[in-house]
């Protein structure tokens, strides 16, 4: 005899409260829960809902989780690390395309972008950022610097990044948390794998930023490197 889902009305009802009213009333663990019917077919998601918060502290960072880190959560598989870690990014790409793009005209537009955008690193770390035809900002991706530099695939993560981008154009920033918005021989190494990275997959490589707080250094600007 077939074993009833003791959870499937309340799949239901929550599914269809949903589709009634929306998600505006939903608590986090709620939305949660739903997402994940979609993964775990025949257990209460409920409490995996809950550790999920417990773990990461807030909806936005249980989006946010690498998939190693949410299989790290009692009750996530593999599948349901993927599904929530690929909604998360959907998430952020509908937020980065819906929002009003910064655009970056001069050099100046670049500084403030990055030191405005990214100023609460709590560690050296790389951004690079794609930029449209349009000069409009795409998107952004991140890397430590110490685990980057360090590497023996630096120049592949690096590839790997502005593949995803995505664009034939791309800017840079690296983030000093300890000392000043000044290039050190690391940063000018660093810039020139970006450049020669870039430039072998058909991309240019527009500025590299050095940041430090709410300072910021353009090597384009100063001539610290070719650019052109």
């Amino acid at each position: 005899m077939k074993k009833e889902n003791i959870h499937a009305n309340h799949r239901s009802r929550m599914k269809n409260k949903f589709f009634v009213n929306g998600g505006d009333n939903y608590y986090p663990h709620q939305l949660l829960e739903i997402l994940l019917f979609y993964t775990i077919p025949r257990i209460d998601t409920n409490p995996v809902a809950h550790r999920l918060l417990k773990r990461f502290g807030c909806l936005e960072n249980v989006m946010n989780a690498k998939t190693d880190e949410l299989k790290e959560v009692d009750g996530i598989g593999p599948a349901s690390a993927c599904f929530v870690n690929a909604f998360g990014e959907i998430c952020r790409r509908y937020s980065q395309n819906s929002e009003k793009k910064p655009r970056f005209e001069s050099t100046t537009d670049l500084k403030d972008y990055f030191t405005v955008n990214f100023p609460g690193y709590p560690t050296d770390s790389l951004v690079i950022i794609s930029v449209s035809p349009q000069l409009e900002f795409m998107r952004s991706e991140s890397l430590i610097l110490n685990e980057l530099i360090s590497s023996s695939a630096a120049a592949r993560l690096i590839a790997g990044l502005i593949l995803r981008g995505g664009s034939d154009r791309i800017a840079a920033g690296i983030f000093h948390t300890c000392t000043p918005p000044v290039p050190d021989p690391r940063d000018y190494q660093l810039t020139r794998m970006i450049a020669e990275s870039a430039a072998a997959m058909g991309t240019e490589l527009i500025d590299m930023v050095i940041c430090s707080g709410e300072y910021a250094f353009s090597m384009k600007e100063t001539g610290a490197f070719s650019f052109n």
